[in-house]
Formats: structure tokens, C-alpha cells, sequence
């Protein structure tokens, strides 16, 4: 085994000779690390430069004291204010069954230093910026600068592989690996810190990205650590909304850790330390997505002025700049609120050089995200027929696509699976039923929008959107505006959001279903006027796709409304990323309750309760606790409590 003095020289023959040291642990020759004692510090900068520009860390690592961060606070924050910073520490002996960080190679138990204070320094020197004459393990290279640490990304004794980059405004997450010496599996506490806005601490929580955004992104969290090396995924944490470069501190430990931990490290601890486990610190990168906005100017292309069935009916659905004949409402379900159609209107978006935000449905592809929206001169709206091509709106502009559906050809912006499509493949909905439509997104954006969703289905064939219909087996309401102004947040880069549960209409056969992202509510009279009534006479930034879709008729022996007895559908869709439906049958009237608990057993969300009629009844969770908050991605039990009697699913939900 090396003594510290012949570690020391080696390193200073490295320097002198200008040659650099390599990402490798020097522990590897040491003793067994589950039966010696170990101590262990955090490697971030302190005191000493942590990012180009000459910003100064104050991450807790050096046992001397160094001066307090700075905190930034918009939003409620994890933690207190913080004082001179400390350091974190981690003692272990063969009666704690050691764990840690990183995987050591085949057959050896190594991976943590016993160390007499912090290894790092940011000018990739041999030794330490903590303690003169204590040689750092390995330099790690980021950000144009080199730092001396005690693991670095790859290091024999490191938890993290590779370097990691983040998103902005997103949910992350990262794996690692650990090892634990105890034979069975051991619950432990995990931390995450990681220094969003790149001022040298870990001290601020923003009010960003639709949300709060607090550096101390995973907060005494429980994980299991099965014996031996095993590789974990963190839980999601939503990342900063500017890029730049960061660092990340990952700690794991027998006990939760006080609130100050981002400045204090474990200095306020009885003795000073915290027993067992380890704390590993890596610089990271936070980074905007690839593709800048751009300028577009879209429309709609559902059939107008046009057969859009092969029954003949026309279609009356806003497209074309020109106007057209309203259509016709069929109100089954009266509805005084609702106007009455004029002419046929157009749906338009539009964007400007200064737009830095901006989203649209579908991703493109991998090499041309913004493939994702054209600009369209007007509608794109052909019929292809063994008499010739109509066009419905410009005679100049040609479509996209061809979209074969009802046995016609239709010429289109966007068709099914198309690089510019939200939506992959063919929709059909069922009668009478709970229904939902999922597409993909993409938004230029550095930051997490909240944008307003509309979807428009044509239940009865009839050629508009301007009808309420009923469905009487549930006596329940089909509007063809099913989902109005949703709320929905849209991720910077691709992504994909799924509706609330809306009902299908009574009529199985053919119908348009028209998906619009805004950043404007829809109008009153969106089905058939469009954007017209509209300042300037358009939406800002979105886009609007329409596609033929199928209604299915209501499935045989599922239509009875007195169920004959207890049941509870699995919920769909499953896993679900913005919200998901429970559906369930009652026999007869009855007390329910419907109750969200996580793996650990906790209660989280309660989502409906008290009495209910027989039937089938749906209803919707948009993953947030019942405080409001929104919850973590993961997998959650949904227990439908109904009398005496208890059902229970599980639903995964994703970021």
C-alpha cells in the first residue's frame, strides 16, 4: 500500500513533467473497505474558483470554514439561510457495514478513501486546495478548466460514468451505482444539490419554468441499496431554466440530513460527521435545447367546401381564408351558452423574428426537429377523386401528403406518422365511452409554457363541429368541443401530452378531429369561426392539425347502466405523463373513496370521495398531491375503496 508521502511525490513528478494525471482511483491497492475505517469528504470547490469568470464556490467540502454563499429565494425555499460554510464528512468502521458510491473492479470490496479533509482545487494542481500537501486522486477537465478532486466521472472508485448534461426546464434524471458490504438490503437517504444558477452555492430556489426550482432538487429521499454493486436511477427533479455550467453534489447516508445541509454540510451534526455512506461532487452541464424558433404562419387543413365523407356530407370546418356556408347545430343537449354558426372562418398561428418562445405539435425528426410546422399560405385541403383534384382553399399550393381514409384521398399539411405529425397512427374512439388523444410536442423554448389545449371531433359525420349530442346509456352530454381551453405544460425539446377523458358521441362511423396547442384560450365560436373574433385575427405561436379518425360502436355487454357488479378498470393510459382517468362500476348507490398512496405506503392525493350513483363513472388525476404540488415521476397505488370492500391498481406516471 502507498503511504500519503509516496502518493505526494508521484503526483509531483506528474506536474513537473507536465504529464496529467489520469481519471484513477488511488485506493485500488488500499485494504478491504468494508472492515477499515473510512473517512470521507466532499470535493467541490470552496473558497477558490468553481467556474470560468472566476465565480467563487461555496460548496461545503474544506474542514476550515469559508465564506457563506449567497442566497437567491422567489420561491419557498428548501433549508435555512446560510452561514459560514462548512463541510461534509463521513466516518465508517467494520461495524457499520460500510456502503458507497461506485462500483469497484471484479472481486475487490474498494471505493472509498480514508482522507484527512476535502481533495480539490480548480488549477488542476497535484494536491489539495484544502490541505497543503494532500494529493488530490484524479483531475477532472470542465468547463475550460481543470479540477483536482477525489473521484472523477469514470474513476474506478466514482458512483457517475460519464459527464452529465441537463435540460432546462426539465425533469432529470441520472443513473449511478452504489455498493453496499451488508448482506441484505439496507434503506438509506439520498440527497442531490446541484447549483442551477451558477453562483457557487446551493442555496436558492427560483420561481422558473412554471414551477419552483429549488438547488436542493432531491430532498431526503429513502432508496433501497441491495448487497454489492448495483446500479440506481434517481428520482426526476426539475432542472434551471439557464444554461451554463454547474456542479452537482450526490450524497448518501444512514440518517436524513438537517436543513442546512446545502451550506453546512454535516458541520452542525453531532460530532460533526454523519456515519456511514458517502458524498461524491461532479461538474455538470445545463444546456438550452439544440434548435433556435423559427417564423411560420399555419392553418388548419380539415375539408371546407369540399366532400369530407364518402356520404357526400360537406365539410364546414374552418380552413380556408374564404368563407363558407355555416353549418348545421344538432342540439340533443340545448345549450343557451353556445352561439350559433355564421359563415365558416379559418384557424391561423402566427409567429414573429422576436418570438423566443414557441411550440408546436409533432417533433420532426432527429436530424430536423423543426421540420415540426410549415407556413402555409392558406389551408391545405384537397380531395383526390377519379374526377380530379379539388382544392378546397388555394388552387396554387399543393398538400403535403395524401391521407387514404373512408375510401377517399385526401391532400393534407400533416398526415399520420408524418416527420411534422403530432399523432402516429390512425385515432378511433369508442361511443359512449372515456376517450383521450395523446401527441407529440416540441417547443423551442429555454422554458417550461403553460398553453392552452383544444380538440374538436365531428361525432356525427355531419360535416362541422357545432353539435352537442347524447349519449343515453349513461345519460351523459357528447359535445363535439370535448376538451375546452386545457391547460397543459409543454417541456422544452420533444415531448408528449395526453388529454383529459372526454366522452365519445353516440354514433359509431366516420368524423375530423381537429388538435390545436394555443397560447390563447379558444373563442366562444372556435368550432366554426376559428381564429376570426380573435385580436388580429389569429393565435399566437401553436399550431392547429386535423385528422380523419373512426368512432367505434360502444362495446357489447359494457353499455349496461347498472353495472351487475363491483369493478375497477385499469387506468389509462398507463404510464401517463400529464394525467390519467380511473374508471370504475357501481351495482348500486354507495360511499366511495378514491385514494393515491407511493410505494412507502403514504397517502398523497385524494381524488374523489363521498356518494355515487350506479354505474360506470370516470374520473381524471393530473398527478398532483392533494396540497396542490405536483408529485414526482414514478409509480403510484390507487386504492377504490367502495363499502367494506377495496380495489387497487397502479399507474406509472413519467415526466
Amino acid at each position: 500500500m502507498k503511504t500519503n508521502a509516496a502518493r505526494l511525490l508521484a503526483c509531483l513528478l506528474c506536474a513537473a513533467l507536465a504529464v496529467p494525471l489520469v481519471a484513477l482511483a488511488t485506493d485500488v491497492d488500499g485494504p478491504d473497505d468494508c472492515t477499515r475505517i473510512t473517512r470521507d469528504y466532499g470535493d467541490a470547490p470552496e473558497d477558490t474558483p468553481a467556474y470560468p469568470g472566476g465565480v467563487i464556490g461555496h460548496f461545503p467540502s474544506c474542514f476550515n470554514p469559508g465564506a457563506p454563499g449567497n442566497q437567491f429565494a422567489s420561491c419557498p425555499i428548501f433549508g435555512t439561510a446560510p452561514l459560514a460554510t462548512g463541510y461534509v464528512r463521513h466516518v465508517s468502521n467494520a461495524a457499520t457495514l460500510n456502503y458507497w458510491l461506485g462500483c469497484p473492479a471484479s472481486g475487490a470490496r474498494l471505493g472509498i478513501d480514508p482522507e484527512q479533509d476535502a481533495k480539490m482545487n480548480s488549477t488542476g494542481a497535484a494536491t489539495s486546495f484544502c490541505l497543503a500537501g494532500l494529493p488530490v486522486d484524479c483531475i477532472e477537465n470542465a468547463f475550460g478548466m481543470s479540477f483536482g478532486q477525489d473521484e472523477c466521472y469514470g474513476s474506478t472508485d466514482a458512483g457517475i460514468a460519464s459527464p452529465l448534461t441537463f435540460g432546462l426546464c426539465t425533469f432529470a434524471t441520472f443513473t449511478y451505482t452504489t455498493f453496499s458490504c451488508s448482506p441484505d438490503v439496507r434503506t438509506v437517504f439520498l440527497n442531490i444539490l446541484v447549483d442551477f444558477n451558477h453562483d457557487g452555492d446551493w442555496n436558492d430556489a427560483e420561481q422558473a419554468c412554471g414551477n419552483c426550482v429549488r438547488e436542493w432538487a432531491v430532498r431526503n429521499v429513502t432508496i433501497d441499496l441491495p448487497p454489492g454493486c448495483f446500479t440506481q436511477t434517481s428520482p426526476a427533479f426539475l432542472t434551471g431554466p439557464t444554461a451554463g455550467p454547474a456542479w452537482m453534489r450526490i450524497t448518501i447516508t444512514n440518517e436524513p440530513v438537517n436543513d442546512d445541509f446545502p451550506w453546512a454540510g454535516s458541520a452542525t451534526t453531532p460530532a460533526g460527521e454523519l456515519l456511514g455512506g458517502e458524498t461524491e461532487d461532479y461538474p455538470v452541464t445545463l444546456k438550452a435545447p439544440p434548435v433556435p424558433c423559427k417564423t411560420y404562419n399555419e392553418f388548419g387543413d380539415a375539408p371546407e367546401g369540399i366532400p369530407a365523407y364518402s356520404t357526400g356530407f360537406i365539410g364546414h370546418f374552418p380552413t380556408c381564408i374564404a368563407p363558407t356556408a355555416p353549418g348545421t347545430p344538432d342540439m340533443l343537449c340545448p345549450d343557451p351558452a353556445v352561439p350559433p354558426p355564421g359563415p365558416t372562418g379559418y384557424v391561423q398561428h402566427m409567429t414573429t423574428e422576436q418570438d423566443t418562445i414557441g411550440y408546436w405539435l409533432g417533433c420532426g425528426d432527429d436530424a430536423s426537429p423543426l421540420l415540426g410546422v410549415d407556413t402555409d399560405p392558406d389551408g391545405r385541403s384537397w380531395l383526390f377523386s377519379p374526377l380530379g383534384q379539388i382544392a378546397a382553399c388555394d388552387q396554387v399550393a399543393t398538400p403535403d401528403c395524401t391521407e387514404p381514409a373512408f375510401g377517399m384521398t385526401f391532400g393534407q399539411d400533416e398526415c399520420y406518422g408524418d416527420a411534422d405529425a403530432g399523432i402516429s397512427s390512425f385515432v378511433s374512439f369508442t361511443s359512449c365511452r372515456g376517450n383521450t388523444v395523446t401527441t407529440k410536442t416540441y417547443s423551442c423554448s429555454r422554458v417550461r409554457v403553460q398553453v392552452y389545449l383544444n380538440v374538436l371531433v365531428d361525432w356525427n359525420g355531419d360535416g362541422d363541429w357545432t353539435d352537442i349530442l347524447r349519449c343515453d346509456d349513461v345519460s351523459e352530454c357528447a359535445p363535439e368541443w370535448p376538451v375546452r381551453n386545457q391547460k397543459v405544460t409543454i417541456d422544452p425539446g420533444c415531448g408528449s401530452l395526453t388529454s383529459k377523458h372526454f366522452l365519445g358521441g353516440p354514433t359509431a362511423g366516420d368524423g375530423w378531429m381537429r388538435v390545436t396547442l394555443s397560447e390563447q384560450p379558444a373563442p366562444d365560436d372556435f368550432p366554426w369561426n376559428g381564429t376570426i373574433s380573435l385580436p388580429g385575427s389569429v393565435f399566437h405561436r401553436g399550431e392547429t392539425e386535423d385528422y380523419p379518425v373512426r368512432i367505434l360502436p360502444t362495446p357489447v355487454g359494457v353499455g349496461d347502466f347498472r353495472p351487475q357488479s363491483l369493478a375497477f378498470a385499469p387506468p389509462a393510459p398507463n404510464p401517463a405523463t400529464n394525467s390519467c382517468a380511473f374508471t370504475f362500476s357501481l351495482p348500486h348507490e354507495d360511499e366511495i373513496s378514491l385514494v393515491v398512496y407511493d410505494l412507502a405506503g403514504r397517502e398523497r392525493a385524494r381524488i374523489a370521495e363521498g356518494r355515487r350513483a350506479p354505474g360506470t363513472h370516470t374520473v381524471t388525476w393530473d398527478f398532483r398531491a392533494s396540497d396542490g404540488s405536483p408529485l414526482r415521476a414514478g409509480l403510484y397505488l390507487v386504492r377504490l375503496r367502495v363499502g367494506g370492500r377495496m380495489l387497487t391498481r397502479s399507474v406509472m406516471h413519467v415526466k
